[in-house]
């Protein structure tokens, strides 16, 4: 005979109640919009969203939820989002690094990570909060870690485009080394001498483990905006491969072509100079915390 087996009335009630519980006009609202664009503030709706279902789903963390849900709604309106650096943890020790965290965010998004790396930066800001609210409850070790290393990877990953872009002090904040070569008027093959650098920073690069490299292509204003933004990236592309040839891993180096926005030397549209036709070579550990 096969028994049949029934929740008890009290626990089928207390299953409805939680369930109602992690529902609210915020997270029905967060369920509900489309998130689109790629800048920072797009970034960090998006997983403002994720983990507002997480807690609501997974945790079942009401208040959680409706906190991560309000700010995916303010950040996909592309407001600017407050942050918990006034929630800190009970914890000395972890009320220290947030507090640390928080102020080395600013750093780079004062410098210009916003407009340089705005996925990597949004999704610090996002997992900045998730880390802080973590620690604030205190009770589930795996989950401070994941959020508290995830946003060590983001905002490394910030850190080094702003470098490479020649923006920021960011090699104050993440210990970053930097090397650059430069390249004849229109062309993707660096100058001679050239691969010394790149020999140099492969050899870097490689003795460590946890060392990734950012490529930020540069050129000079002596052609048109859009030559010279596909010329940028072809010449980050360039040393990526001779990175390569001198044996360091394609999964640790990104590129980006930044064509004639960032500099070197300021000069005129339409003026050569050499300085400006250049990529900047950025390495540095893939966390700082």
């Amino acid at each position: 005979m096969v028994r049949l087996k029934y929740l008890s009335i009290p626990a089928v009630f207390s299953a409805v109640i939680a369930l109602g519980a992690c529902t609210s006009p915020e997270l029905e609202a967060v369920s509900k919009i489309d998130i689109k664009g790629e800048g920072v503030a797009a970034e960090a709706a998006r997983e403002y969203k994720r983990m507002a279902q997480f807690e609501a789903e997974v945790m079942w963390d009401r208040a959680s939820a409706i906190a991560f849900a309000e700010k995916a709604l303010v950040a996909a309106e592309g407001r600017a989002v407050p942050d918990n650096a006034d929630a800190m943890p009970l914890d000395a020790r972890s009320r220290a690094e947030i507090r640390d965290a928080y102020r080395m965010l600013q750093v780079l998004r004062a410098s210009g990570a916003d407009e340089v790396s705005p996925r990597a930066t949004g999704q610090a800001i996002a997992r900045l909060d998730c880390w802080n609210e973590q620690a604030n409850e205190g009770f589930q070790d795996s989950h401070i870690g994941f959020c508290k290393h995830s946003f060590g990877e983001y905002v490394a990953e910030s850190a080094r485009t702003l470098k490479a872009a020649g923006l920021g002090h960011s090699d104050v904040v993440m210990g970053a080394r930097s090397f650059s070569v430069t390249f004849p008027l229109g062309s993707a093959i660096p100058k001679t001498g050239g691969d010394h650098v790149i020999a140099a920073a492969a050899r870097h690069a490689l003795s460590k483990d946890d060392l990734r490299i950012v490529l930020g292509g540069h050129a000079d204003r002596s052609g048109s905006a859009g030559f010279n933004q596909r010329l940028s990236a072809a010449r980050a592309e360039r040393v990526s491969q001779l990175l390569q040839v001198h044996g360091v891993p394609l999964d640790r180096i990104s590129t980006i072509g930044f064509g004639e926005t960032y500099p070197k030397t300021r000069t005129p549209d339409g003026e050569r100079h050499n300085d400006n036709r250049r990529v900047e070579i950025v390495v540095g550990p893939v966390r700082p915390l």
